[in-house]
């Protein structure tokens, strides 16, 4: 069991030597470089800004050129009024076509309408990008202070199993000099077998803790660190400055909003169809064709410009009426959606507010809980040490300040948990 013991804090002793020292900043940074989820809003964010460049939106006029080669192997007769007859056989006749025509678009409300929504859309695009960034940050969030949380859970169960072998040995001296009892040793080899399994399973569960935070930033999952667990509260929290901030800041409501907005223009450009719409284009052709001899026409080419200007206007369209109806409707559907996510925000501050404030008496409980077993396993240890006290009452000190240790632990990382929520309703959890 000594031997254990030993290479569990030797494996301790040697990781945390280790391994990098990755601060709550860190993550954020690596997860922003690597997170596979941002990276693929921001290649979105890419491909909006490319629609709304003017050349994908047809400002420019498009240009094509078009040629051809035909052949014609075959006889043919004539007779004319006035007696004469021509006649062909096995004969080759081929000819050639080559043409280079423009096209623009002169005048067209509803491109340049769909060009302003589609700028629209960028933002809405943006504003997607930072949701999926504040989602992402505040799993990193989580999961981080849950490491720490696990981590700090394991140095107590650390200074737990060192207090016991120190209790074992004790015991086994008190033997040997006829002042204990064999089973005091039994008692203490138990505690410590005990101990070491609930280090040794706190130690895979940090293990595996580790591993969904590297998965969670994007980077191999087997990187090993240690992580800064001291965690500051933040003491300018305001419930009034939280709520009015979460009017113009939390995401999910601006997202929303922006929605609102691009789906406003769809009218614009309902509206837009009733406007004329003014089209030109130009062409350069050449034709030519070389007939076999006996032909009414040996060789014939023709070439020349054209030019047109086009007003083309749908004067009536049955359909447009209840496009717009329901275009209306939809609208009045996504600002109810609006009312309701901010209702629902300002609950959800509250509540997450209540428990801030519960999770912040708690970690005042916990503080003084630590402090009076901290207190108590002192005497009760000088007591022991005296043979006022029996082994067993001395364990139990022992796991009540283990015990209060952890409720400590779990008490200070959930008080920062609670408080980044209501950092990320405010929409303040990126800088």
């Amino acid at each position: 069991m000594k031997n254990i013991t030993w290479i569990i804090c030797i494996g301790l002793s040697v990781s945390l030597y280790s391994q990098e020292v990755l601060t709550i900043e860190d993550a954020k940074v690596i997860t922003l470089e690597n997170n596979f989820g941002i990276l693929i809003a921001k290649n979105n964010v890419e491909i909006a800004r490319n629609q709304t460049d003017k050349k994908a939106n047809g400002y420019l006029p498009t240009v094509t050129a078009n040629g051809g080669l035909s052949g014609n192997f075959g006889g043919s007769s004539q007779k004319f009024g006035n007696g004469n007859e021509a006649s062909t056989a096995n004969a080759f006749t081929w000819g050639a076509n080559a043409s280079v025509a423009a096209a623009y678009t002169i005048l067209d409300k509803r491109r340049d309408l769909t060009l302003d929504q589609l700028k629209e859309s960028l933002t809405l695009t943006d504003l997607q990008l930072k949701q999926t960034i504040e989602q992402n940050l505040l799993q990193i969030y989580n999961i981080y202070y849950q490491v720490a949380q696990l981590s700090e859970n394991v140095s107590a169960l650390q200074e737990a199993i060192n207090i016991s072998n120190e209790r074992l040995r004790r015991a086994e001296y008190q033997l040997e000099l006829g002042q204990g009892s064999g089973l005091d040793v039994l008692n203490a080899r138990v505690d410590i077998q005990r101990d070491s399994v609930n280090i040794l399973n706190a130690v895979m569960n940090l293990q595996n803790e580790k591993r969904n935070l590297n998965v969670a930033m994007g980077r191999n999952a087997n990187i090993d660190f240690t992580i800064d667990s001291n965690s500051e509260l933040e003491e300018n929290l305001d419930l009034e400055s939280i709520i009015e901030a979460s009017k113009s800041e939390n995401v999910q409501l601006l997202v929303n909003r922006q929605n609102l907005i691009v789906s406003e223009m769809d009218l614009q450009i309902i509206e837009a169809e009733k406007k004329p719409t003014l089209n030109a284009s130009a062409s350069y052709d050449y034709n030519y064709s070389d007939n076999p001899p006996g032909a009414f026409i040996n060789t014939s080419n023709s070439r020349g410009l054209a030019a047109n200007i086009g007003l083309n206007w749908t004067i009536f369209d049955g359909t447009r009426d209840i496009r717009k109806q329901n275009t209306i409707i939809s609208l009045s559907n996504q600002q109810l959606q609006i009312d309701q996510i901010q209702q629902e925000i300002e609950r959800d501050i509250l509540n997450a507010w209540a428990n801030y404030e519960n999770a912040l008496f708690v970690l005042e409980v916990e503080k003084n809980a630590v402090r009076t077993n901290e207190e108590n396993f002192v005497r009760t240890e000088e007591q022991v040490s005296i043979g006022r006290l029996s082994s067993i009452e001395f364990r139990q000190a022992q796991l009540n300040l283990l015990n209060s240790q952890t409720s400590l632990n779990n008490a200070k990382f959930n008080a920062r948990l609670r408080e980044i929520q209501l950092i990320q309703l405010a929409g303040e959890l990126i800088d």
